[in-house]
């Protein structure tokens, strides 16, 4: 197997702390267990797009964006005074394992044990996060055009007037650079 290609064992992984602060902004990445693409079934986006309702009932959080990819997902989000990242993350991987398998789609191991964080600095900063996860199924190769992806918030910031409805065509300026965490 090539240098790059090989995967790393998470045992091997630092720990690193994480510190926040109440009402921080924080940009999450969740990756599938072994990259399995089990989120390319609608009926499974569908029952995450729920655990991340049900979360936001027991750890509540402001919801700013979502994307859902076949093997991966992004949010941006600002938990409530009080609630700890760690522990909303540990929920919603938790509702989502439970409704994937009440719902036939799943059976245990649908998530990789650890996930990438950023605290988002500033408005620039956020924009910047906003774009990336909007963008990102284009990324991929997976749509053309990022109106077109079903499993995003895109939908929502443009029926807003944040995003005009040709947006997604090209990478914008201030995503390039930026990679997968």
């Amino acid at each position: 197997m090539p240098p790059l290609a090989r995967r790393i064992d998470p045992s091997a992984m630092p720990r690193y702390r994480r510190y926040y602060r109440d009402g921080q902004t924080v940009f999450l990445t969740l990756v599938t267990q072994g990259r399995r693409p089990w989120m390319s079934d609608p009926a499974a986006c569908r029952e995450v797009l729920a655990a991340l309702r049900a979360t936001r009932g027991l750890h509540p959080f402001s919801h700013h964006a979502h994307v859902l990819l076949p093997d991966h997902l992004h949010l941006v989000l600002s938990p409530h005074p009080g609630i700890r990242v760690p522990d909303l993350v540990g929920c919603f991987k938790r509702a989502a394992q439970a409704g994937l398998h009440r719902a036939g789609l799943a059976s245990s191991g649908l998530w990789q044990g650890r996930y990438y964080d950023h605290v988002v600095r500033d408005r620039e900063d956020f924009s910047r996060h906003l774009d990336y996860v909007h963008f990102n199924p284009v990324k991929h190769g997976l749509i053309a055009h990022a109106a077109s992806w079903p499993w995003s918030s895109l939908a929502a910031w443009q029926a807003r007037g944040v995003y005009p409805p040709t947006w997604g065509e090209t990478a914008p300026e201030r995503i390039r650079g930026m990679s997968e965490s």
